[in-house]
C-alpha cells in the first residue's frame, strides 16, 4: 500500500473550544418518505413527532420548507419555531450498568432509538476478535473524531469495556495519529484503569478505513468503530436519549476563524456562518465534507444533519488544469490498482471498477486533472 502524507497548511488552526449552537430560532426536520405526522402543534425536547422524527428543541411546528443536506440532496423539512425553554420529554431513568447488556439488547435499542446503522455493524460483526476505536481523521482540517475523543474519553473507554465484556474480544486497540498529543495525553491518564486495552499510534498518513487495515496488519475479523458512534450507543444505552446535537467542523484558509461546531439538528447553516465565521475577502471555493472526498456547493438552504461532516472554505486556486503527461503516477498511488489515466483516455470502465472515491489521483496529478470528479460523473451516470 502507497502510504502518502497529505500537505497541510499548518497555520489552519482551530480554537481549543467547541462553539455550542444550541438556541436556533428554527429547525428543519427533514420528513423520512412514507413517514405519517403526529397531530402536533406544540412540541418539547427529545418529543417523537412522527415514527422516526424527534424534535431537537421545545417549540412550535409552524410549517413546511425545502432544505439542502450536506450530500446535496433537496429534503421536504417540517419547520419548528424554537420556544427557547428547552422543555423535555418525561425520559427514562439512566441505566447503571451497561456492562450486564447483552449483544442483542444493545441492538435493539439502537434500532429502537433509529440508529440503524450503528446496531447493524456490531450485528454484522459480532464474531470480531478485535474491537478497534479508530480515533483519526480522514480529511485534512477535519476534526470531529479528534474532538469527540478528546471531550469524551472517559465514556469511549466505559463503552469499550461494555462491548468487550458482553463479546470478549481478544483485542482492544483505540488508535490514535501520533500528532494528537492532546488525545495520547488524555487516554494515558485513563487507560491505567483499562489494562485490556492498547493504545496505537499510527503516523500522519492519508489514513482512510481502507487504508488502516493494511496499515495495521489485521489479519483476524475485527470492528472497527468512530467515537462519534460510541458517544451515540452511550446516549442510547446509558442515558436513554436522542442525539439532538451534532459536531462538525468549519475550517480553512479561507476564514480568520476556523472552529468546531456543535449544533442542533436542523439548524440553518447559514445562520451558524452568519453568527460564528469571519470570511475573508477572496475568491472562496466550499467544500463539504472535505477537500479529498468531499464536494464543492453552495450553502444555500442548507441544514445540519447527521451527515454533516466538515465545511471547508478555501481559497480559489489560481492554478490551470493541464493535459495529462503520461507520468503514472495516478496508478502508482491508488491503493487499490485502478488506473485513472486508461479511463480518461478510453473510458473503460474496467480501469477504476475497485475505486473507493479516496481522491488520492486527484491530489497527486501534477497537471491539476480532476480525475475523482471524471470516476464521480461516471458512477452517477451508470
Amino acid at each position: 500500500m502507497k502510504k502518502i502524507t497529505l500537505k497541510k497548511d499548518y497555520s489552519i488552526k482551530l480554537k481549543s473550544q467547541i462553539t455550542k449552537h444550541f438556541m436556533p430560532q428554527y429547525v428543519y426536520l427533514p420528513i423520512p418518505k412514507e413517514d405519517e405526522l403526529f397531530s402536533k402543534i406544540q412540541v418539547k425536547k427529545e418529543e417523537k413527532i412522527s415514527k422516526y422524527l424527534v424534535s431537537p428543541v421545545s417549540g412550535k411546528i409552524v410549517g413546511i420548507k425545502y432544505c439542502q443536506n450536506a450530500l446535496g440532496e433537496i429534503l421536504k423539512c417540517l419547520t419548528i419555531l424554537n420556544d427557547y425553554k428547552e422543555t423535555y420529554i418525561k425520559r427514562t431513568s439512566i441505566r447503571k450498568n451497561i456492562q450486564q447488556l447483552s449483544l442483542e439488547q444493545i441492538v435493539l435499542e439502537l434500532k429502537e432509538y433509529q440508529y440503524h446503522e450503528i446496531a447493524e455493524k456490531l450485528w454484522q460483526q459480532k464474531n470480531a476478535k478485535i474491537l478497534i476505536l479508530n480515533g483519526i481523521e480522514e480529511e485534512p482540517y477535519v476534526a470531529n473524531e479528534i474532538f469527540c475523543n478528546l471531550t469524551n474519553p472517559s465514556i469511549m473507554l466505559e463503552m469499550l469495556d461494555a462491548l468487550k465484556e458482553m463479546n470478549t474480544y481478544e483485542e482492544v486497540k483505540i488508535v490514535i495519529k501520533n500528532t494528537d498529543r492532546e488525545n495520547i495525553e488524555a487516554y494515558h491518564n485513563f487507560l491505567g484503569t483499562y489494562p485490556n486495552m492498547e493504545l496505537v499510534l499510527v503516523p500522519d498518513f492519508y489514513l482512510v478505513s481502507e487504508f488502516l487495515e493494511d496499515y495495521m496488519e489485521l489479519k483476524k475479523d475485527y470492528l472497527l468503530l468512530k467515537p462519534s458512534e460510541l458517544k451515540i450507543a452511550y446516549n442510547v444505552l446509558k442515558r436513554r436519549h436522542y442525539q439532538t446535537e451534532h459536531l462538525f467542523t468549519i475550517s480553512g484558509d479561507g476564514i480568520t476563524n476556523p472552529q468546531m461546531i456543535e449544533a442542533k439538528l436542523g439548524s440553518s447553516v447559514t445562520e451558524i456562518m452568519q453568527t460564528y465565521i469571519h470570511f475573508k475577502k477572496e475568491p472562496l471555493k466550499i467544500y463539504i465534507n472535505g477537500i479529498m472526498r468531499g464536494r464543492i456547493t453552495s450553502l444555500e438552504n442548507m441544514i445540519v444533519t447527521p451527515d454533516l461532516q466538515a465545511i471547508l472554505i478555501m481559497k480559489e486556486s489560481t492554478i490551470e488544469e493541464k493535459l495529462c503527461i503520461n507520468c503514472g503516477k495516478c496508478y502508482q498511488v491508488c491503493p487499490k490498482g485502478c488506473n485513472p489515466r486508461a479511463y480518461l483516455e478510453n473510458r473503460n470502465k474496467e480501469a477504476i471498477k475497485n475505486c473507493i472515491d479516496c481522491g488520492l489521483c486527484s491530489y497527486i496529478c501534477p497537471s491539476f486533472i480532476n480525475l475523482r470528479k471524471e470516476m464521480q460523473d461516471e458512477k452517477r451516470e451508470e
